[in-house]
């Protein structure tokens, strides 16, 4: 059963995408988050726990990311921590995608990009940046999907980057 106050210190926004779908949006629980990461370590296209240490990344997170979590059927299905902090660059960064092994394809992913998205176009971001493996194929084809381009290959790993004026007259 979802508890909002133990996911996030503060919600900026709810978003009602569905009947039994929700994204709330805000700045989220350190010690939730740190459970979250540590539960999902192995579930990641490569360990977290490998390339970050889970307790830093947990408070960076805390501290710094506006974090987009969906709840499915009163479930947290997973989230995206993204960064909007750089406002004279007018450009986000997505640091963390992840839904949960149950809750895989019935899409919830398409509506937190689009959440991402959206909220970036509200704050008068212009770009959203992100790194992905190239050889994670769901989930570079997911930011291509939803308008992402590669700007830079290397070792494996695509800098994209989701770019409001171009794909305003994409859609």
């Amino acid at each position: 059963m979802f508890k909002e106050n133990v996911v996030f210190s503060n919600v900026e926004k709810v978003l009602r995408i569905k009947e039994n779908i929700s994204i709330l949006i805000g700045k989220i629980n350190e010690s939730y988050l740190f459970k979250y990461l540590t539960d999902a370590d192995n579930d990641f296209y490569e360990p977290l726990s490998d390339r970050v240490d889970l307790n830093i990344f947990s408070k960076k997170l805390h501290e710094l990311s506006t974090t987009f979590v969906i709840v499915y059927k009163e479930n947290v299905a997973g989230l995206i921590a993204s960064y909007f902090y750089d406002k004279p660059s007018l450009k986000g960064f997505i640091t963390l995608v992840h839904i949960k092994q149950s809750f895989r394809g019935i899409h919830l992913s398409d509506f937190l990009v689009e959440s991402v998205k959206s909220y970036a176009n509200s704050i008068s971001f212009k770009y959203i940046d992100l790194m992905v493996y190239k050889n994670n194929v769901s989930a570079y084809n997911l930011y291509i999907k939803h308008g992402f381009t590669v700007i830079e290959e290397k070792n494996g790993r695509c800098h994209m980057r989701w770019n409001s004026v171009l794909n305003t007259f994409n859609h």
